[in-house]
């Protein structure tokens, strides 16, 4: 029994540890190629359900390790700087399964207006490899933060970017510069770096997803796009 006990409590840390390592993995190739946002799921959904997502980690863990642990972070880390930060009385789990259902609601409600268009029901393929590539498609907004928020924690900074402002101003008038300042700043010009190439790659994902599956005058489909996109910035906004 407790032979037994050890095997599982190995095969458990042995997957985690593989999830970790493959988080950064995918979300290099999402960077690296927005169309991989549709491409991968629609790979992976082709396959026997034992065998997908064993080379990159499948959207729902990835929306788990970046946005759900940003959210959480943000509620507990940096005060009440956001909407998410005031919810109040919930466990961290209780916590974790809400912010990870509101994290994606765009993912889903996009989702579901693909489907209608197509004519096809919920309990399809074709409804689960939309939402796998739009939750994908929520790595572009939440990496960033996800870097951030774990390299300050780190340096012993804070995220709310008011408080960290004052604390500049503070140290200009002093001039007592630490290397810690210094670090934080680069990875600060690293985060709005990062965030200035995940909303044009967001945008170019959103464009290919609908292209491949709304067959309308490309006009059309980059009206839709942009609306897509622009609820999608303005949503993430308030959760991330």
């Amino acid at each position: 029994m407790f032979e037994k006990l050890i095997d599982s409590f190995e095969k458990l840390c042995l997957q985690i540890i593989i999830e970790i390592l493959l988080v950064p993995v995918t979300i290099f190739k999402l960077f690296q190629d927005p169309k991989r946002c549709y491409d991968l799921s629609v790979h992976e959904m082709e396959k026997e359900e034992t065998d997908r997502f064993h080379d990159y980690l499948s959207p729902i863990k990835l929306s788990v390790y970046t946005s759900v642990i940003v959210s959480v972070l943000l509620m507990d880390y940096s005060g009440e700087q956001s909407f998410i930060s005031k919810i109040k009385g919930l466990s961290m789990v209780e916590k974790a399964l809400f912010i990870f259902l509101m994290n994606n609601f765009t993912a889903v409600v996009f989702s579901i207006l693909l489907l209608g268009y197509k004519k096809e029901k919920v309990n399809t393929i074709t409804f689960r490899t939309l939402l796998f590539s739009f939750i994908y498609t929520t790595v572009y907004t939440s990496t960033p933060f996800f870097i951030l928020i774990l390299s300050a924690m780190f340096l012993g900074q804070t995220v709310n970017v008011q408080s960290y402002l004052d604390h500049l101003d503070k140290i200009t008038i002093s001039g007592a510069y630490s290397v810690r300042d210094y670090i934080f700043f680069i990875i600060f010009i690293v985060f709005i770096i990062l965030g200035v190439m995940g909303l044009i790659k967001l945008f170019k994902a959103l464009h290919y997803i609908l292209k491949e599956n709304f067959r309308y005058h490309p006009y059309v489909v980059g009206f839709f796009t942009l609306l897509f996109f622009i609820i999608q910035v303005y949503y993430a906004r308030g959760f991330i």
